[in-house]
């Protein structure tokens, strides 16, 4: 008889829970569209090693989130095929939140660099 109280009290949790996650992520597709964007703006050069795994590594943490976000890309003279990934990520189904850097610096602006170290500096 414990063994079935047991069993009952799982599931309930269980099934509260399942309810609870999936209250949670309704209430944050709806209110995607009200958060402003997290705007990332990634210096590069010579970084096309790391470049789809940092653009990859943002978008899944703004899937999670909930919050949308937009990637500016600043080439600052690559001479590695840098150019050519930022074709091919412009190319990717998340394309439309990758910017070709021209816009003003924003409030809530994050600028990640991955330009690689100067020798001597």
């Amino acid at each position: 008889m414990e063994e079935l109280i047991v069993w009952l009290l799982a599931a309930f949790g269980c099934s509260s829970l399942l309810v609870m996650i999936a209250e949670r992520w309704t209430n944050r597709k709806d209110s995607a569209s009200e958060l402003p964007h997290e705007h990332y703006r990634l210096l590069v050069r010579n970084s096309e090693q790391v470049l789809e795994r940092v653009v990859r590594s943002l978008l899944f943490r703004s899937y999670w989130s909930g919050r949308p976000i937009r990637i500016t890309l600043i080439d600052d003279g690559s001479d590695d095929d840098t150019k050519q990934m930022t074709a091919v990520l412009n190319r990717y189904p998340y394309g439309q939140c990758l910017g070709d850097g021209q816009e003003d610096m924003a409030a809530g602006t994050i600028v990640i660099d991955l330009r690689e170290k100067k020798e001597g500096a």
